[in-house]
């Protein structure tokens, strides 16, 4: 009998358990953002007999209650601690959501080269130089992501990356000329949480790029530090205990008195080198240039030399352009995950600008449904 008991009370305790967390997942109000994968959470679907059976009676309707059952589940960030801390500490694993952590720097994992992927981007870029640059040469450069370097230092699993520099070295070849900054670079280069490279440690990557363009370097700066610990994107993907890195912004005379607009709204909006609101923000990365927009334009109000330079970016160029500014009176940065390379032209002047395209190996490999046609 005691036995019996024991089992029933048991069984009783589990019940009340899925029960209140079903009924405290019901009645609390749903999230719209998770902070820590810094991505919107699935909403609930609407619930009719005409989306169940009839216009999605292909499951997806299931399939869509259960994304929104996962991302809306009570305490879903304390589990998803204890989940990782047991995956890593217990049962020894290294990766952990598509990041894996290797002598202290968290890394996406990426081991194939994705060539349709790679076709895409260099189709945009084609198109690009075909529209724009009426015979001019451009410059070109990949900006490897910090497993290219884990991969070299402690064997790291990565992709292809020599194939991927030379099927870019290739695939422009006739309107570009490649600059292959790798040497410039090293692990220490990024942000241990974050995907994105260290703005104080990049200064040889723009000095080099800079007389590769025939341009001249600025290189007197003043190093500040963001009072607040920076969590990059990868902290919240593993979901781990890891100490946050420092971010560090440069500041110079040229970046004091430089002006900066974003064109991508119906007027001009007046922005800042450096957007300290953003800092302060979900991702503090987007100080540089305000993060991620369509069109921005930073202007030197120092310079007499009449230089322009057109860069078509990703995220990575928010913290390296502003070290390019000594040497052009107005840099233009144009993102085309935001905006079609068809209606640039109506934004941006080519004449006697130079040009740069620089990506990271990340949006390369990931460019189908970023880089717009």
């Amino acid at each position: 009998m005691g036995e019996k008991i024991k089992n029933l009370a048991v069984t009783a305790v589990a019940v009340l358990i899925i029960l209140g967390f079903s009924l405290w997942g019901i009645i609390k109000p749903d999230s719209e953002f998770s902070e820590s994968e810094r991505r919107g959470l699935a909403k609930m679907p609407e619930v009719s007999a005409r989306n169940i059976f009839l216009e999605k009676g292909d499951g997806s309707f299931m399939m869509e209650f259960e994304k929104y059952a996962a991302d809306q589940f009570p305490m879903r960030e304390s589990f998803r601690r204890l989940n990782s801390v047991f995956d890593r500490y217990c049962l020894g694993k290294n990766e952990i959501n598509g990041v894996y952590i290797h002598d202290g720097y968290a890394a996406k994992l990426e081991r194939t080269l994705n060539e349709s992927s790679l076709d895409w981007a260099l189709g945009r870029f084609e198109d690009i130089a075909e529209r724009y640059l009426d015979g001019r040469r451009a410059y070109i450069a990949v900006i490897p992501d910090k497993g290219y370097y884990l991969a070299k230092s402690g064997g790291c699993p990565s992709l292809d990356y020599e194939r991927l520099f030379e099927r870019v070295r290739e695939g422009t070849k006739e309107y570009a000329e490649y600059i292959d900054i790798t040497d410039f670079l090293d692990t220490d280069s990024y942000y241990r949480t974050d995907t994105h490279w260290r703005q104080e440690k990049i200064f040889p990557v723009a000095e080099y790029i800079a007389a590769r363009m025939g341009a001249e370097f600025y290189g007197e700066y003043r190093t500040n530090t963001l009072e607040k610990p920076f969590y990059g994107v990868y902290y919240g993907q593993l979901a781990l205990p890891m100490e946050p890195d420092s971010l560090d912004y440069l500041t110079s005379d040229v970046l004091e008195s430089a002006v900066v607009r974003c064109l991508d709204g119906e007027e001009p909006e007046e922005l800042s080198v450096y957007d300290m609101e953003k800092a302060f923000g979900r991702d503090s990365y987007e100080i540089f240039l305000s993060g991620s927009r369509a069109l921005i334009t930073l202007e030197n109000t120092l310079a007499d030399n009449g230089k322009e330079l057109v860069i078509f970016r990703d995220s990575f160029a928010s913290s390296l352009a502003p070290l390019l500014a000594g040497g052009y009176a107005r840099i233009t940065l144009v993102d085309i995950r935001y905006i079609s390379p068809a209606f640039v032209g109506r934004f941006v002047s080519f004449d006697d600008a130079d040009v740069l395209f620089l990506y990271s190996a990340q949006v390369l490999n990931n460019s189908e449904g970023q880089l717009l046609k």
